[in-house]
C-alpha cells in the first residue's frame, strides 16, 4: 500500500487543490498587481493577442485548432481573434453540455455559423463514468474533470486546441464573488479576516461543518488553511486586486492548469490559451481594476467586453458570468446512487479513517442533499477521493472501472 499524504486530501477537500505541490506556472507575486498608468488599453490587448496567435501559429505550424466554444466572453473573443488573425485556419468549435436548460450550445452554435467554423455538439449526462480513467489520468482526488471530454473530442480535429483560461482572472470576471467580497469586506480587516472573507465566497469548495467531515488521521485546522493566503492579502494591494491575486495562484495555477497538462499529455495534445502569455499577464495584472470591474453596476471583464461587443454576433449579447459546471441539484438527482453506492459508512477512506463516519451518516440521514448544493458538491469530492484511494492507495480498482 502506499503512504498517503494527509495533508494533501485536507487541501484538496477544503480549497479544492493543493498550493504545496509545484505548478508548471511561477505563482505571482502582489508587486505583480500593482497598478500603472495606460493609455489605449484595448489595442494593446488586441496587439498581445495578435503577437501570440501569430506567434503559436509559426511555432506549432497548424492549419487546423479546436476550440471550446460557451456562449462567454473567454471563448467568445477567443474565436473572434483566431478568425481575425488566423483567417485561414479552420477553427472546429467544440460545445460541451450537461442535458440541462441552463447549457449554452445553442448560442454557440450560432456563433459557430456567424464565423464559419465546424461545430461539434457534446451532451454527457453522466459525467461520472469514467471518473476512474480521469482520476488515474490527473492523479488527484478530483470529480469535475469532465473539461477532458472538449479535449478529447478537439484531439479528432486537430493537435492544438485553445481554451478562455485565465480570462476570469487576469480581467476581472468572477463578478459574483467579488459583489460579495466587498460589501462585506470592513476598512479595519486585517490579512485573516480578508482571507477568511474571500474563502467564504468560495462557499461551494468547504461545508460549514468541514472539520467534522475527517477522521482522526487528518488534522484539520482553518489557521492553516488562511495561512496559505497571507501573502495575498498582507500587502498594500485595492482589495480587488488582492482578490485577483489569490484566484490566479488558486485554482487557475494548482486546479485547471495542472488538470490541463495531463490532459495534455494524455492526448498528446497543444493545449493553448491567449490570455496565459507572459506579456499578456505581464499587462494585464497591472491595468488598474477599475478598468475591469464596476461595483455600481457589477460587470466584470470590461475591456474584453468592449473589444467583443464591436464584433459580429455581439453586440448587445455580452452574458453574465455563468461558468462551466453543472447545476448541482439536477446532476444529483440523476447521480446520488452512483455517489451512495462508493461513499458510505464501508467506504474504503471512512474504514481507514481519513474521513468520518458519524458525518458521513448524518448527511445521507438530513435533507442537505436535497436543499444544499453545497453538500452535494462536497459528496462528489469524497467520490473522488474514494475512487482516488482504491486506485492509488488499495489499488482495489481498475482505471477502467465505469460507474
Amino acid at each position: 500500500m502506499t503512504d498517503v499524504d494527509y495533508d494533501h486530501i485536507c487541501e484538496i477537500l477544503t480549497l479544492r487543490y493543493n498550493p504545496n505541490k509545484p505548478s508548471s506556472m511561477a505563482p505571482l507575486k502582489f508587486e505583480d498587481f500593482e497598478p500603472r498608468e495606460f493609455s489605449n488599453l484595448e489595442e494593446k490587448i488586441i496587439h498581445i493577442i495578435e503577437q501570440n496567435l501569430l506567434q503559436k501559429q509559426e511555432q506549432l505550424k497548424f492549419d487546423t485548432v479546436s476550440l471550446s466554444l460557451s456562449g462567454g466572453i473567454d471563448s467568445g473573443l477567443t474565436l473572434v481573434m483566431l478568425r481575425r488573425f488566423l483567417p485561414d485556419v479552420k477553427i472546429n468549435c467544440i460545445s460541451f453540455g450537461f442535458g440541462h436548460e441552463s447549457d449554452e450550445v445553442e448560442r454557440a452554435r450560432e456563433l459557430a455559423r456567424i464565423y464559419d467554423c465546424d461545430f461539434h455538439e457534446m451532451i454527457k449526462e453522466n459525467v461520472l463514468s469514467d471518473l476512474p480513467k480521469l482520476i488515474h489520468i490527473v492523479k488527484e482526488p478530483r470529480w469535475n474533470l469532465y473539461h477532458f471530454y472538449p479535449f478529447e473530442e478537439g484531439r479528432k480535429f486537430s493537435k492544438v486546441f485553445f481554451t478562455g483560461d485565465g480570462g476570469d482572472e487576469l480581467f476581472a470576471g468572477y463578478t459574483f464573488r467579488y459583489e460579495k467580497y466587498l460589501s462585506n469586506l470592513k476598512e479595519n480587516f486585517g490579512w485573516k479576516e480578508r482571507a477568511k472573507l474571500y474563502l467564504s465566497c468560495h462557499e461551494r469548495d468547504w461545508v460549514p461543518d468541514q472539520g467534522e467531515m475527517f477522521g482522526e488521521k487528518i488534522d484539520f485546522s482553518w489557521n492553516e488553511i488562511y495561512e496559505h493566503f497571507r501573502t495575498y492579502f498582507d500587502n498594500d494591494l485595492s482589495p480587488l486586486n488582492q482578490v485577483c491575486l489569490a484566484d490566479f495562484n488558486g485554482k487557475l495555477l494548482y486546479d485547471w492548469l495542472p488538470s490541463n497538462t495531463c490532459f495534455k499529455e494524455n492526448l498528446d495534445l497543444e493545449i493553448e490559451s491567449m490570455f496565459l502569455s507572459q506579456e499578456m499577464i505581464s499587462f494585464a495584472t497591472h491595468i488598474p481594476w477599475e478598468k475591469k470591474y464596476d461595483p455600481l453596476t457589477k460587470r466584470g471583464k470590461i475591456l474584453l467586453s468592449s473589444i467583443l461587443e464591436k464584433n459580429n454576433g455581439f453586440a448587445n449579447k455580452i452574458p453574465l458570468k455563468q461558468g462551466f459546471a453543472t447545476d448541482l441539484q439536477f446532476f444529483w438527482k440523476k447521480n446520488s446512487d452512483i455517489v451512495n453506492n462508493f461513499v458510505n459508512s464501508n467506504s474504503e477512506v471512512v474504514k481507514n479513517k481519513i474521513i468520518s463516519k458519524n458525518w458521513i451518516e448524518k448527511i445521507q440521514k438530513s435533507d442537505k442533499l436535497d436543499s444544499d448544493p453545497r453538500y452535494i458538491s462536497k459528496m462528489l469530492g469524497l467520490l473522488a477521493l474514494e475512487i482516488w484511494y482504491r486506485l492509488f492507495i488499495s489499488q482495489s480498482m481498475s482505471k477502467d472501472e465505469r460507474l
